[in-house]
């Protein structure tokens, strides 16, 4: 019985990207990787339908990435004004209490 090889997505697109530029034949990455040839067919497929979409996600990666930075920013903000506001708040409550105290 055949055991089935499990590919790691490098490695698909590393024989997909080979059998596109055509610098080895099909059966030279055949042996090369030990991978069928209606295989690589099929990985070569995918990436010339599917290869836009790559640009597309890294898009949206980068538009997501800066929404964060956005939110971030706003938090750090409101870290900002907290403490200044709890600072300002422990020295009046200080002298409150010695105002109590003295009295």
């Amino acid at each position: 019985m055949s055991k089935k090889k499990k590919w790691s997505v490098a490695v698909k697109f590393e024989i997909a990207l080979l059998a596109v530029k055509g610098e080895m034949t099909l059966n030279e990455i055949c042996k090369r990787y030990e991978v069928a040839p209606s295989q690589i067919h099929s990985w070569k497929k995918q990436l010339l339908e599917q290869g836009a979409q790559v640009f597309s996600k890294a898009e949206k990666s980068i538009a997501v990435m800066a929404e964060h930075e956005r939110s971030q920013q706003v938090l750090y903000e409101k870290i900002g004004q907290l403490t200044v506001e709890r600072d300002f708040l422990k020295k009046a409550w200080g002298k409150v209490r010695q105002g109590s105290d003295g009295s």
